[in-house]
């Protein structure tokens, strides 16, 4: 979440607002009164002029420090609130300080009874305080819109990527040939399996037409997906492939970005060797709100040096939906790959 700075912008409202309040006031004396107080100009914009400053700097600390302690939209009401309540608050005590100050050093209010004053510009401070503090939340969240905007288009780029590399992996000709002989072979021998073989490599495409709008999917829906993925690469890699997928069934109602799952194990398919004297062993589960999806290492040594777009693309998209990011790491001959696990409030 940006702060918001003390620019050239809040400086100008400052001068603006110091020039305007004594200038209403002087206008608003001539008119009621014979005497002319021009020697009280300079003072009456010095007073304001320095009462605006540092009420709109405390301000500003103030907006930042609540937005640090209340960071999500859900505390709103709270947060402004509690920026209504203390800036008021801060403006009161600035305003009575400074007016002390130069009633003693520069008799700036003449014979009026200081409690009168104080009441006055008490009333008016707290009147334009509300008013910045409502100008600078619309400013803010015009800001944070603008930014949303942005991140949107971003979002939505990266998601058309990962899905076109998911589509474009499915579609390698490589794995087709291999996946219409395995559809062959088995008409003869197995039937019901080359129906199913058919069905579940359908669905694949069918889930990536169903989340290309989607940010964030349930967990249970990739995992269905994740099946229908698995069941196709272990027909095609036959008894060499050995996936075990641990999770508790009330993790399945959090939330994952869409095709990453299956884009880890997808990864760890493509680089490592699947034999019978090496089977791949992938082990995916839930621990600590992060999804763990392990392989034992294995690489081959006949494929170009990964360009890992696939995973740069899925941190990316975390930027954007979470504080926290996946990790990719080598411990113990295992690769790990570890994401996290979205919560709804997330």
């Amino acid at each position: 979440m940006q702060n918001i700075k003390f620019n050239r912008k809040i400086l100008i409202a400052c001068i603006v607002i110091a020039l305007l309040i004594p200038a209403y006031f002087c206008l608003n004396y001539y008119l009621t009164s014979d005497n002319r107080p021009v020697h009280n100009i300079a003072i009456g914009f010095l007073y304001t002029f320095i009462v605006s400053v540092t009420i709109f700097t405390v301000n500003i600390k103030t907006f930042n420090w609540l937005r640090r302690k209340f960071p999500r939209d859900k505390k709103l009401i709270r947060r402004i609130s509690s920026e209504i309540l203390l800036t008021n608050l801060s403006a009161v005590i600035i305003v009575s300080v400074f007016a002390l100050i130069f009633s003693l050093a520069f008799n700036h209010f003449g014979n009026q009874k200081l409690s009168i004053v104080l009441f006055y510009n008490i009333i008016v401070a707290i009147i334009l305080n509300t008013f910045a503090v409502s100008v600078l939340e619309g400013y803010y969240y015009f800001k944070q819109w603008k930014i949303s905007l942005i991140q949107t288009e971003q979002l939505k780029r990266e998601n058309i990527q990962s899905q076109f590399e998911a589509l474009k992996n499915q579609i390698d000709p490589h794995f087709l040939f291999n996946s219409m002989n395995t559809v062959y072979s088995l008409i003869d021998t197995d039937p019901g399996k080359a129906k199913e073989f058919i069905t579940k490599f359908s669905k694949t495409y069918r889930h990536v037409l169903d989340v290309k709008e989607k940010v964030v999917v349930l967990l249970k829906d990739e995992i269905e997906f994740l099946n229908s993925y698995i069941f196709l690469q272990k027909i095609r890699h036959e008894g060499n492939l050995e996936i075990s997928i641990s999770i508790d069934a009330h993790e399945l109602n959090n939330y994952i970005p869409p095709l990453s799952l299956q884009m880890l194990v997808e990864n760890a398919i493509k680089h490592n060797v699947v034999s019978e004297k090496m089977p791949l062993k992938i082990q995916i589960y839930i621990n600590e709100e992060y999804l763990y999806v392990k392989n034992n290492l294995q690489l081959k040594t006949d494929i170009p040096e990964s360009t890992k777009i696939g995973l740069n693309n899925l941190t990316k998209r975390y930027k954007h939906i979470s504080e926290r990011i996946p990790d990719f790491y080598i411990e113990d001959n295992e690769y790990i790959a570890r994401i996290p696990i979205l919560k709804e409030e997330e």
